[in-house]
């Protein structure tokens, strides 16, 4: 099995990151003629800008093969109401969306996503890795729960997550696009 360690991002690896998520972007593959079934990530144009504020908050894990870079998750602790606007509408809605007979609001939880894997470390369990590790620390942190979201379009990203243990908690149309919510206790 492969050796996957698991570290804090620093301002050197805001390039790295930066790069990976503009390669895996919706926007961006769709401009180069990519297949969307490998899966792919919300476009956001203020993602240079998120990535700098994240690393500052120490939000984002880097996963490593051999000292190499390769992949990342993001665990927001704090949902900022200047996120996107589906992070909004879970907020709004907490009480609704119901993971394993709670609401969300009754719990605490984080904000999971975007995490990026490489194409070259694919399939080698960097996305399990990174997942089992932030959640093992929201555990102990006190959080009860992680929420995430998926593109509609993203069936890839929803059989991965599926996988890992997370549980669709409904499924949105907003202006933005339509979404999975998923959920999973810590």
């Amino acid at each position: 099995m492969t050796s996957i360690k698991i570290r804090q991002a620093t301002q050197q690896d805001k390039d790295w990151m930066i790069e990976l998520y503009h390669h895996n972007s919706k926007q961006q593959m769709n401009q180069n003629g990519r297949n969307l079934d490998a899966g792919f990530v919300q476009d956001n144009p203020h993602f240079n800008q998120l990535t700098q504020h994240w690393i500052e908050l120490s939000a984002i894990s880097v996963a490593e093969i051999e000292e190499q870079a390769a992949g990342f998750l993001v665990i927001q602790r704090e949902i900022e109401s200047e996120g996107p606007e589906i992070l909004a509408y879970i907020q709004e809605h907490a009480n609704i969306l119901i993971l394993q007979e709670t609401p969300l609001a009754d719990l605490r939880y984080a904000a999971y996503g975007p995490i990026l894997v490489d194409d070259q470390f694919r399939g080698k369990g960097v996305a399990k890795t990174l997942h089992d590790q932030a959640l093992k620390e929201l555990k102990a942190e006190g959080f009860d729960a992680i929420v995430a979201f998926i593109d509609a379009d993203n069936p890839i990203s929803l059989k991965i997550h599926d996988a890992l243990g997370m549980q669709v908690l409904d499924k949105v149309v907003l202006a933005s696009g339509q979404f999975f919510i998923l959920g999973q206790m810590a």
